[in-house]
């Protein structure tokens, strides 16, 4: 092989190579070990990495450190770059809670806990989320970022009702095309009969049985012409049903599965301004999930270390139908178990979003609304002391 043309081409893949590898995440194992990969999961003490086509999975106590969206920056421009101190080490992250501060200027204790409170975009639309930790830990609805089982089923359950229900229009519309043509072909037949029948001139035929069967058969085609077109029009609208049918139910099941693999999100801050916050772990148990907002130190909403007594004011935070940073109020109905009941307004949009108490201490995570036939809906947040029990092991 030409020695130019080689090196070109060790060239070409060198680069081919370093872009696949931009965006990657790097595990650092204990024995020394680095392993780049494009998915990180944690479920517990195990950890999943994508390689090789697959996914493997590890204990996580072989894992010494693990650093997302490495970008590999060359010592020489390292060394030379802003925001380092003599020793050569990064002077601190960008800080989302002094800027988020000085732009907004919050005077209330629920302005300043607003300032914790995003707006997540998913693919299959968005919901709400807020900020844990000063290091950008997000918590949110597992229903936010992965769906809801329930209404998965439910939407399925209607897919395969509309499915059924259009299988049975078809067939009956197969079935009247059948009557439609054999109606066409008998008044066809009658037509050639009867002029068969004014061509023999055996045949005693009148002027007024003529006028008769003329008649006759003119009504029959009126009438042929009227059920052919009005068949016409029910078979189109059905074939327009069908494919918005089709489209509807492809267009849900690709975004399902889009989002079932989801592992970045857009997170829109209270100031409108848009970062991308990585997937850490769904719960099991509890319809709750875990964000993170790398690079940034991120203002936080610390938890309420006191009991919630019955009338005490709460306030849910969040973007119901995309308006971000809505605040509804209400009073603490109940203590249900791990829940707490508020006639706090939840809208859609609004799960995954905070309940605070006045001075703006987070006591629950919104997350669903009951609505009763005969008054406005019941909210319910999951108490904040079960993101502690299921993400501890992130949280320390």
């Amino acid at each position: 092989m030409d020695i130019t043309r080689f090196l070109l081409f060790i060239g070409v893949l060198a680069t081919f190579v370093l872009a696949l590898t931009l965006d990657a995440h790097e595990l650092h194992l204990k024995n020394g070990t680095v392993i780049r990969t494009d998915s990180v999961q944690r479920d517990g003490s195990r950890l999943s990495y994508q390689q090789f086509g697959g996914m493997i999975t590890i204990d996580l106590s072989e894992v010494a450190s693990i650093h997302y969206d490495q970008h590999p920056v060359p010592e020489a421009v390292r060394e030379n770059q802003p925001g380092k101190s003599a020793a050569g080490k990064s002077s601190g992250e960008k800080d989302l809670a002094e800027m988020l501060n000085e732009e907004l200027g919050p005077t209330t204790a629920i302005e300043q806990a607003n300032l914790s409170v995003i707006t997540i975009v998913t693919e299959a639309g968005h919901g709400s989320g807020f900020f844990i930790s000063d290091d950008g830990l997000i918590v949110t609805n597992r229903h936010v970022i992965r769906g809801s089982r329930a209404d998965d089923e439910r939407v399925v359950g209607k897919i395969n009702e509309t499915e059924d229900r259009l299988k049975k229009v078809q067939t009956s519309l197969v079935q009247e095309k059948k009557r439609l043509e054999n109606y066409q072909k008998n008044l066809s037949d009658s037509r050639q009969k009867y002029r068969r029948a004014l061509k023999d001139h055996t045949s005693q035929i009148d002027q007024e049985q003529r006028a008769e069967f003329e008649s006759g058969l003119t009504q029959r085609e009126n009438y042929f012409k009227q059920w052919k077109d009005d068949f016409s029009s029910r078979y189109s609208e059905y074939q327009n049903a069908q494919a918005e049918f089709n489209s509807r139910k492809n267009t849900f099941y690709q975004t399902s599965k889009r989002l079932s693999g989801q592992t970045r999100f857009g997170v829109v801050l209270a100031d409108g301004s848009e970062k991308s916050a990585v997937f850490y772990r769904v719960s099991d148990t509890y319809d709750l999930a875990l964000l993170k907002l790398d690079g940034y130190k991120t203002p936080y909403l610390v938890e309420e270390d006191g009991p919630l007594s019955l009338g005490q004011n709460v306030y849910a935070i969040g973007s119901p139908l995309k308006l971000n940073n809505s605040v509804t109020s209400g009073v603490v109905s109940n203590n249900r178990g791990d829940f707490i009941q508020t006639n706090a307004e939840i809208y859609p949009g609004n799960s995954g979003g905070p309940l605070v108490t006045e001075d703006g201490r987070v006591v629950g995570i919104n997350t669903m609304k009951k609505i009763t036939n005969k008054f406005e809906g019941l909210g319910f947040a999951i108490k904040f002391s079960r993101v502690r029990s299921e993400f501890n092991d992130f949280l320390n």
